[in-house]
C-alpha cells in the first residue's frame, strides 16, 4: 500500500495525557519525518485536560467524518482503539483504510461487539509490545493477527513547557525512588498502593528512603490520604504534574524507578529511566519483562508479595554499585533495542505493507 497523506488520530499530545499521549507524540514524530506536510493530525482533546468534553467528542467525530467523506486522507491510524468508535455511525463508503494501535488492558480485556468488529476490520493492528500482541490475540482470536512494534523515546526536541506554580523540585536525598504515572481509579493496577504499603518495610532497612510519586489523576487524593494515615507518611512525597524539564531532573536525582504494575502494555517510563541510566523495578505480571531484564537492568517482582517488593527496593538502595551497573546496562539496552530510528524503521515497514505484516 502506498501511503501519501496519512492521518494520525490521537487522544492528545499533551504531557498530561500519560503514556498513551506519549505514544501519540512518538507516532507523530514519525509521521512528520516520513510524510512532512502531507501528514495530518486529528486530536480528540484540544486542551490540557485528561478527559474530553462532549463538545470535543462531537468536533472530533465531525472532523473524522469530513476527512473521510472529502477523501482528504488516504489512510488513518487510530492511536487508541476508542478513537475508531465514530466509524460506526458513518457510511461504509466513506471509510478510508485504517489501522489501530493497541496499548494494553484497553484491548486485552473484554470488549463490546462493536469494538471487536472495528478491530477486526482494521487493515493493520499494531501492539506496543510482543506481550500486548499475545494478550490481545489470546483474548480475541476472532479479530485476527496483531503485530508488535516495540516503542522508543521520541527524539530530543526543544521543550516549551512552563513550570506551574508550586512545581519546584522536592528536597530529595540519595535514596529517593521515583514513580511516574497517572493515578486513576480505573488504573489501580499500576502499583501505587503496593509501594505505599511496602514503604514501612523499606524504611526499616533504609531509614532515609523516599518514595516520590509523580503524576495527576482522579485517584491521587485517595492515595495521598492513604499515605498520610500510614507510618511512612513523612517519607512519601506527591509532586503532582511535573513539566518535562523538572522531570528530567528528578530522573537524574533519583536512585531508581519503580512501577510494579499488573497492566502495562509496555511502559514508556522504563525507557525514560533507562535513558538516565537508572535501574527499573517492574513486575512479573505484564510487559515489563519485554523491557527490563531481571538482574541485569533492574528487578521484576510479584506485585502481591510486599516483602519481595520491599526487598527489591532495599537491595538497590543499599547497593550503589548495583544501581550503577544496572543503570549502565539499561542505557545500553535502550540504545540497542529501543532507539527512535529502529522504531521508525519497524513502523514504516508496517504502514507500507500492512497485509504482509499481518500475514507474517
Amino acid at each position: 500500500m502506498i501511503v501519501r497523506s496519512p492521518t494520525l488520530a490521537a487522544i492528545s499530545l499533551e504531557p498530561t495525557g500519560g503514556g498513551v499521549a506519549g505514544v501519540a507524540r512518538l507516532l507523530w514524530d514519525v509521521f512528520e519525518r516520513q510524510w512532512g506536510a502531507d501528514a495530518r493530525l486529528l486530536t480528540l482533546i484540544e486542551s490540557g485536560r485528561t478527559h474530553p468534553s462532549f463538545a470535543e467528542k462531537t468536533r472530533y467525530a465531525l472532523r473524522l467524518a469530513r476527512a473521510q467523506a472529502m477523501q482528504s486522507t488516504d489512510s488513518i491510524l487510530f492511536s487508541h482503539l476508542g478513537l475508531a468508535k465514530p466509524l460506526q455511525g458513518m457510511p461504509r463508503t466513506w471509510h478510508r483504510p485504517y489501522g489501530v494501535f493497541v496499548h494494553g488492558v484497553e484491548a486485552w480485556n473484554a470488549l463490546p461487539g462493536e469494538q471487536l468488529e472495528l478491530l477486526a476490520r482494521a487493515e493493520l493492528r499494531i501492539a506496543n509490545s510482543a506481550y500486548t500482541a499475545r494478550r490481545v490475540m489470546d483474548a480475541h482470536p476472532e479479530v485476527g493477527p496483531v503485530v508488535p512494534c516495540p516503542l522508543a523515546l521520541p527524539p530530543e526536541r526543544v521543550r516549551t513547557e512552563i513550570a506551574q506554580s508550586g512545581s519546584a523540585l522536592p528536597p530529595l536525598g540519595e535514596h529517593a525512588v521515583l514513580v511516574v504515572g497517572r493515578m486513576l481509579g480505573s488504573e489501580r493496577y499500576k502499583g501505587h498502593d503496593e509501594l505505599i504499603d511496602a514503604w514501612p518495610r523499606v524504611l526499616a532497612d533504609v531509614p532515609d528512603a523516599q518514595l516520590v510519586l509523580v503524576g495527576l489523576g482522579d485517584d491521587r487524593e485517595r492515595l495521598r490520604d492513604k499515605a498520610a494515615r500510614g507510618p511512612a507518611r513523612h517519607a512519601i512525597l506527591f509532586t503532582g504534574f511535573v513539566p518535562r524539564p523538572l522531570l528530567e531532573q528528578l530522573y537524574e536525582r533519583a536512585a531508581c524507578l519503580a512501577l510494579p504494575s499488573r497492566g502495562e502494555g509496555f511502559g514508556l517510563v522504563y525507557l525514560e529511566a533507562m535513558a538516565h541510566r537508572r535501574a527499573c523495578i517492574g513486575s512479573i505480571h505484564d510487559a515489563a519483562r519485554d523491557v527490563i531484564v531481571d538482574g541485569q537492568t533492574g528487578r521484576l517482582v510479584d506485585q502481591d508479595d510486599l516483602d519481595s517488593l520491599a526487598g527489591a527496593v532495599v537491595g538497590l538502595l543499599k547497593n550503589p554499585d548495583e544501581q550503577r551497573r544496572m543503570g549502565e546496562e539499561g542505557y545500553r539496552r535502550l540504545q540497542e533495542h529501543f532507539s527512535f530510528d529502529s522504531f521508525m524503521t519497524r513502523f514504516n515497514a508496517l504502514m507500507s505493507s500492512p497485509r504482509e505484516a499481518l500475514a507474517s
